[in-house]
């Protein structure tokens, strides 16, 4: 790595001040980022009038579709950018101008924008971002805890109703899935909820644990009643152990009926037929890992979450169907708008997220989209494309954004600004025996009826983001009040 940079010769104390030179013009180049994400939104959402801004894709969603593909980036990562980018922009000037100048970083920021979003008085909007300013160069010697009590002081001191009262204040309440430190095949969940509600889902749960086992009784019951939505039948002796296990739904390629499951899980990798005594491999085909018992290869849902070996065993051995996912060969154009359930099954296997830049949501989440626009364009698997609802509706109403399909499975985009982004399917990333190239079909001439005053018949929004967001504003702004009233300012 910056072989024949020198780095090498350098002595330990010109080694420490590089790392601090890099660390600061990390911190400025991110600063100037900002800044350019601030100019793109500014320029989308300002002046935009309300009709403009009830629309589903107003100007915000322009803008962050634009920053997302610049910055590969998912919608949310994306507006959390922009909302930093802004309240530096508009709130924060002074706190910017430090950033720009490298002497805090990307994270501390990230801190002080979320700190300081429940102030709306001008005024002390100012002697905090002064305040603020002042000391911010201090900021990254602090721990988080530390960092989050810095911030806090200059916001009680200013506007005590707009003091964060805890990191999830905004969530009152709610479920997360997933830890890093989970381990392959289990994942953990946590949330909040009300105080009553807590006591009646402990005393359901438990309820539910003592009619499946004596085993894991409180996981088990929680995972198939969350997985199915029905209770354990203890006449039928279902225990986590024993039995098909809650997870073991289908593993499919091609349903059999009219229906696309809601988790499907892309085939493993195939293996190489074994070889007979005699020599030379066998010319039969291999029996099915569920009735030999064999060891497949990793699968993957089409969230991204991988399934070990060891656990894709044990749901094949336990019942889960192994479903062949159809060849381009077999799934030829069909004559209507929407596809069969095996060509969707297909395409959102293949792609397993939503195709425009830097969205990741999970394929079997999104719409089944023609890259050209049906009758026009063929439902073939050379011209579908799985495309999350947001992104669907950003083609769909001509904002300037025009998708290309190439037959590797890669979709071009070309934004309204002129730049291209290719995004690739990831199924031939993770199965490259699946690799196949899928003829793109020839856009038939249809003559239709232009309509230059119509509009799609889209829903709109009953209030403007702005709306919304003032609004949580100023009801967390009065729980907060509330919370003064009753327990007394809290100690710094």
């Amino acid at each position: 790595m910056f072989e024949g940079s020198g780095l090498s010769e350098l002595s330990d104390e010109e080694l420490i001040a590089g790392v601090t030179d890099a660390t600061r013009a990390e911190a400025a180049a991110a600063a100037r980022r900002l800044a350019l994400i601030a100019e793109v939104t500014a320029r989308h959402c300002e002046d935009e009038d309300e009709s403009s801004a009830l629309k589903l894709i107003d100007g915000w969603a322009l803008a962050k579709a634009e920053i997302s593909a610049a910055c590969t980036l998912g919608p949310r990562a994306a507006s959390a950018q922009m909302r930093i980018a802004m309240a530096l922009r508009d709130r924060l000037p002074r706190t910017a101008e430090m950033f720009a100048r490298g002497l805090v970083s990307a994270k501390v920021i990230n801190a002080i924008s979320w700190r300081t979003q429940l102030v709306c008085d001008e005024e002390a909007l100012g002697l905090i971002d002064a305040g603020i300013a002042g000391t911010a160069h201090e900021f990254g010697a602090l721990s988080e805890a530390a960092l989050i009590r810095a911030v806090d002081f200059w916001v009680h001191k200013f506007d005590p109703v707009a003091v964060i009262r805890s990191k999830a204040a905004a969530k009152d309440r709610y479920i997360d899935f997933g830890d890093t430190d989970d381990p392959d095949g289990v994942v953990s969940f946590w949330g909040r909820m009300r105080t009553t509600d807590a006591a009646i889902s402990d005393a359901r749960l438990n309820d539910l644990a003592h009619s499946v086992c004596d085993g894991d009784p409180r996981a088990g019951a929680v995972t198939i009643y969350v997985l199915t939505g029905q209770e354990p039948d203890s006449g039928d002796g279902v225990k986590p152990d024993a039995g098909p296990a809650p997870e073991s739904g289908p593993v499919p390629g091609t349903p059999d009926d009219d229906r696309v499951e809601e988790r499907p899980v892309v085939e493993p990798p195939a293996k190489e037929p074994a070889a007979k005594e005699g020599g030379g491999a066998d010319p039969r085909p291999a029996a099915p890992a569920a009735s030999t018992g064999s060891s497949p290869g990793a699968g993957i849902t089409l969230d991204g979450a991988i399934i070990p070996a060891h656990l894709l065993t044990e749901l094949i051995n336990t019942g889960a169907k192994v479903r062949p996912l159809n060849d381009t060969t077999d799934l030829a154009s069909e004559p209507r708008y929407r596809p069969s359930a095996k060509l969707a099954a297909y395409v959102r296997m293949t792609a397993m997220t939503c195709c425009f830049p830097g969205c990741g949501k999970p394929a079997q989440r999104c719409d089944i989209d023609h890259v050209t626009p049906w009758p026009a364009g063929a439902t073939h698997p050379g011209n579908l494309r799985p495309l999350c609802r947001e992104h669907h509706l950003l083609k769909t109403l001509k904002t300037g954004w025009t998708p290309t399909a190439h037959p590797d499975g890669t979709t071009e985009w070309t934004s309204p600004s002129g730049h291209r982004y290719a995004t690739k399917p990831l199924a031939p990333v993770l199965f490259p025996h699946r690799t196949s190239a899928v003829d793109i079909p020839r856009a038939r001439h249809i003559t239709l009826i232009d309509h230059p005053d119509r509009e799609p018949d889209i829903p709109r929004r009953q209030r403007t983001r702005q709306h919304d967001r003032q609004y949580r504003i100023n009801a967390e702004r009065t729980r907060n009040a509330t919370a003064i009233a009753l327990d007394g300012d809290p100690p710094f």
